[in-house]
């Protein structure tokens, strides 16, 4: 999946917060391997590695890859695992509810987790989603028509990873004798 190359503007909306859980995820991880090979053997910290890796991996995907990128073309909203490219002609409402909610010409809703949530506090008038959807609203109004069909795809990259790590945890599994329980 690859968004337009030819854009010439564009906007990505991202979580900071999910940046900042996944440096501390990876800072927590180096730590632990670090006391392993410390503590132990740096063969020690080759077994203990991947379980350490999927946190980290989880976190990832929770909370620091999901995003909404705008360009003059397409919408591509990007959750944990899957992507989807929507041209700007497919999208009939941009809303902020909880998250913000792309509705479709289908009506089908594409929940943008990589954006900006509603905040609760009562004092808060202004909201960060409210911006980022009007944002998205000059977007869609100058947007050219077209009549390109909605892409949803995976993001092949993270499950790559995914698998790595999952045949590195399988490998430390054959090498340690399976799961030990009690």
């Amino acid at each position: 999946m690859s968004g337009s190359s030819d854009s010439e503007y564009r906007v990505s909306f991202r979580r900071p917060s999910g940046w900042v859980a996944f440096a501390c995820a990876s800072l927590l991880t180096v730590l632990l391997l670090g006391d392993a090979v410390l503590r132990g053997r740096p063969f020690d910290a080759l077994l203990v590695a991947p379980w350490l890796l999927a946190l980290c991996w989880g976190v990832y995907v929770l909370l620091a890859a999901p995003s909404v990128t705008a360009t003059d073309d397409l919408l591509r909203v990007r959750g944990g695992l899957r992507v989807v490219e929507i041209p700007w002609s497919r999208v009939r409402a941009i809303r902020m509810r909880w998250q913000l909610e792309i509705a479709l010409d289908d009506g089908t809703v594409v929940a943008a987790t990589g954006a900006a949530s509603r905040h609760l506090h009562i004092n808060r008038r202004e909201q960060p989603g409210d911006d980022q959807a009007a944002t998205l609203e000059l977007f869609r109004e100058r947007a050219r028509p077209t009549d390109l069909p909605v892409r949803r795809g995976w993001h092949i990259p993270t499950l790559l990873i995914l698998a790595g790590i999952a045949a590195w945890a399988a490998w430390s599994l054959s090498v340690t004798g399976g799961i030990v329980t009690g």
